[in-house]
Parts: C-alpha cells; sequence; structure tokens
C-alpha cells in the first residue's frame, strides 16, 4: 500500500496527476453523497482519504494554474534581456578597435566559430571581456585553450560578412598558433 509520501512524490510530477487525483476523489465523494451502488458501502475512512488528497490536489492544481502568469512574464523578460545582450554585444562588434576587428574578421572569414589560443593571448582579452568570445572551461593545455565566439556575436558577423572580411596578408596558416607571433 502506498504511503502519503508516495503520493506526494507522484503529485510532484505536475499537474496531470493532480487533475487525476482530483477527478478521482470528487467521483468518491459525489457517488457517497448521491448514494451510488457500490459506493454507498465504503468505509467512512477511505471517503475521509479521499477528502484529504481532493483537496490537496486541487491545491496543487490552483498553484500551478497560479504560475502561468509567472512563467509567461518570466519568458518575455529573458527574452527582452536576451534581445538587450544582442543589442550590447552588436554594438561592441560595431566600436571595435581595428585589432579586435581584425581577429573576428579572420575568425568570420575562415569560419571558425571555435578555436585554440593560448591563455593568456593578450589580443583576445578584450574581446573575452567584452562577451563577444567565450573562454571554454575545463582542463585544457595553456597554449591551447578552447574559445568561442558567441551565438549573438557569430550571427551578427556571417550576416555582415562583406564588411568583415579579412585579407591574409602575412601567409599564416594559424594565427593563434602560439608559434606564431603575429597574434
Amino acid at each position: 500500500m502506498p504511503s502519503l509520501k508516495d503520493f506526494v512524490d507522484a503529485l510532484k510530477a505536475g499537474w496531470f496527476p493532480a487533475l487525476a487525483a482530483f477527478v478521482g476523489c470528487a467521483i468518491v465523494v459525489l457517488g457517497d453523497y448521491y448514494q451510488l451502488p457500490y459506493l454507498d458501502e465504503i468505509p467512512k475512512f477511505i471517503l475521509n482519504v479521499a477528502v484529504i488528497v481532493g483537496v490537496f490536489s486541487f491545491s496543487i492544481l490552483s498553484a500551478n494554474v497560479a504560475r502561468v502568469p509567472v512563467a509567461i512574464w518570466k519568458l518575455i523578460r529573458n527574452r527582452r534581456y536576451a534581445r538587450m545582450f544582442k543589442e550590447k554585444i552588436i554594438s561592441e562588434i560595431k566600436a571595435a578597435p581595428k585589432a579586435e576587428e581584425e581577429i573576428l574578421s579572420y575568425l568570420v572569414t575562415s569560419g571558425r566559430k571555435a578555436f585554440v589560443a593560448k591563455i593568456d593571448n593578450r589580443r583576445l582579452m578584450p574581446l573575452v571581456a567584452k562577451g563577444i568570445l567565450v573562454r571554454l572551461t575545463g582542463t585544457h593545455s595553456s597554449l591551447a585553450w578552447p574559445y568561442v565566439v558567441r551565438d549573438e556575436a557569430w550571427e551578427y558577423l556571417t550576416q555582415n560578412r562583406e564588411r568583415y572580411y579579412y585579407e591574409d596578408r602575412f601567409g599564416t596558416r594559424d594565427p593563434f598558433d602560439w608559434r606564431n607571433e603575429y597574434f
């Protein structure tokens, strides 16, 4: 026989188990009230349990209904913050100095959203600080640390690919390689 704790754990799954419990308990209580066959002979403690479980499941349903406007508000707020963050990233890219623009141009021209570079690469640090590049976490070599261009920045750069075209003047294969002194 399941305990009340098991029932409470089952109701944590969401509104659907609470609705099923509420409908079942309502049928038992209303069946006893209208003296339906088979339900008029149930013990009194089952009726008491049905009332308690029905009230409990109704409170879960009402809490889930009250949570809907909060979830919608959070969704609207998160979308607004994401749009504001994207606008900030785009403005940072547009205002980037020539050295930073060269790095972004190289990345978008070569199609490298992810790359490796020294962990203390001084030319990449401003882009990381502005949020355009993300230095990934984990255990890596300090000479080949993984970086990735943030999705918002990459989307803007690929849409404006003609503006951010990089011409390789020095014939370097990988400007982020620690053995190469250009970057």
